[in-house]
């Protein structure tokens, strides 16, 4: 009984260690694929410069969808971002390879 719940104890606690925050706000999200065209709108919020971007998107089956988002940097014209989409919101993006970029939405994002 004793080993089990170590082992238990132990399993919990190399699989919280092993979810960092970000991982954990992408489940059950939706991914959806841009390609940074522009600069984004610079804007100041508490005294800091963020930027806005709004553009089109596409899912690994071409499915399109307006998104918005915004970066405490300015995001490098033309990368490829993986965008996590939930609750009517962005959660959180990660900029990717275009090898990476499934190919209905890459040939869309072209």
């Amino acid at each position: 009984m004793k080993k089990l719940l170590i082992v238990s104890v132990g399993f919990a606690i190399c699989l919280l260690t092993a979810c960092s925050p970000q991982t954990l706000q992408t489940i059950g999200s939706t991914k959806y694929y841009v390609k940074i065209v522009d600069d984004g709108e610079k804007y100041k919020e508490s005294g800091y410069s963020r930027y806005k971007y709004n553009m089109t998107g596409f899912d690994e089956n071409g499915e399109l969808k307006r998104l918005s988002f915004t970066a405490e940097n300015q995001v490098e014209k033309e990368s490829y971002l993986k965008v996590y989409y939930k609750k009517d919101e962005v959660i959180t993006y990660e900029e990717v390879d275009a090898d990476n970029v499934p190919k209905k939405a890459q040939e869309l994002l072209e």
